[in-house]
């Protein structure tokens, strides 16, 4: 098989469980009661899975975006002014469409709920102002400013994507400005990388402006302007990332901080692209394009079902018991999300095929 039909075949297959690591990381149930927090084993297994090893989803995201907006290797005005053309319908529409859905709901559910959810204002009391928060930025309505997302609060993803890809001229001459320094020495293009990664620490807090987002798309675009596939780079690493993984994880328990958690990241990235493009070569794992289409779907919709469900627990309607319970809850959660959004996409891929095409971005 040709390493770019391969390579096509890697990301097709990721998608779907990228979209199931996003899941459990907004099903941390650890954090929503005492109950939960006491649970010492239980609440260990939700922490690794939902705060070590799912928030690792975002950025083999942005990498691969930042691979496929640059895949031509090639940049120009036109091919710019194009691609943001196809970004309107596949990023921008969408992206409105849920958050106009998620807010009406919201905005209904307000009326006869006591504490509202997500948005803590009334329609009546909202300004202007806060009608377009609602799109960019939830925070600055509720005052609070804990949440830095638009009212589909996964939306964070798309809208700070849409962002870096504004700006994807200045990516483009970073990576090659990187490319040049960089030379043809590995070790000298690694302690460049190495350096950037530790300058990140130092990006403002700015919303929209994501230092993850534009630092692993960059890491992506560089394969596309190298004209490389990523999986023939990263294929020799696995064992070796393997055991970096398991060496940073160890530092970390005595120096945590945001260089080492991307640079975990990053070895995290190189080991799961590698790990992933072997099982596919071998056919241990296929690609269920099923699945894999389902996956933006699944995506958009769950924050609506997981509104749902999560009061159930919160409210200690559903009591985790034992460890053993808590376990079954959390995994049933995600399987219920997941199960409800592959019937729903179903269905309305059948029945409602414009209205799921627009809330698609045209993704078949």
């Amino acid at each position: 098989m040709k390493p770019t039909d391969l390579q096509s075949k890697v990301i097709a297959f990721i998608r779907f469980p990228l979209i199931v690591m996003v899941l459990f990381s907004h099903c941390n149930y650890r954090t929503i009661s005492d109950e939960w927090a006491n649970l010492a084993v239980a609440s260990g297994v939700i922490d690794v899975i939902s705060q070590r090893i799912a928030p690792i989803a975002n950025p083999f995201f942005f990498f691969i975006a930042g691979y496929l907006f640059f895949k031509s290797g090639a940049f120009s005005i036109n091919l710019y002014i194009k691609k943001l053309i196809r970004r309107f319908q596949s990023l921008f529409v969408p992206y409105m469409l849920w958050n106009l859905l998620y807010l009406i709901i919201v905005l209904v559910a307000g009326l006869f709920l006591a504490n509202r959810p997500v948005i803590h204002k009334a329609a009546g009391d909202m300004a202007f102002t806060d009608w377009l928060m609602a799109f960019w930025n939830i925070g600055a309505i509720n005052g609070d400013g804990s949440i830095k997302a638009p009212v589909a609060i996964q939306f964070w993803f798309v809208r700070d994507l849409m962002i870096v890809m504004l700006f994807s001229p200045l990516v483009y001459l970073l990576v090659n400005a990187f490319i040049k320094l960089g030379g043809k020495r590995p070790i000298v293009r690694w302690l460049l990388f190495l350096a950037i990664i530790f300058a990140f620490n130092y990006w403002p807090d700015i919303v929209g402006l994501n230092p993850d987002c534009w630092l692993f798309f960059g890491f992506g675009a560089y394969y596309s302007i190298k004209k490389k596939e990523f999986i023939v780079a990263m294929m020799p690493y696995m064992i070796p990332a393997a055991i970096c993984l398991v060496l940073l994880i160890v530092l970390e328990q005595f120096w945590a901080s945001d260089f080492l958690y991307r640079v975990e990241y990053v070895i995290g990235l190189v080991f799961g692209m590698s790990l992933t493009t072997n099982m596919v070569r071998s056919g241990t794992w296929y690609v269920n394009m099923t699945l894999s289409n389902a996956s933006f779907f699944i995506f958009a919709y769950h924050s609506l079902l997981l509104g749902l469900l999560m009061p159930l627990f919160q409210s200690g309607l559903l009591k985790p018991y034992n460890d053993v319970l808590a376990i079954v809850y959390y995994l049933l959660t995600v399987t219920i999300l997941v199960v409800v959004g592959l019937v729903l996409y179903k269905l309305m891929r059948k029945h409602l095929p414009f209205i799921t095409y627009l809330l698609m971005g045209g993704r078949r």
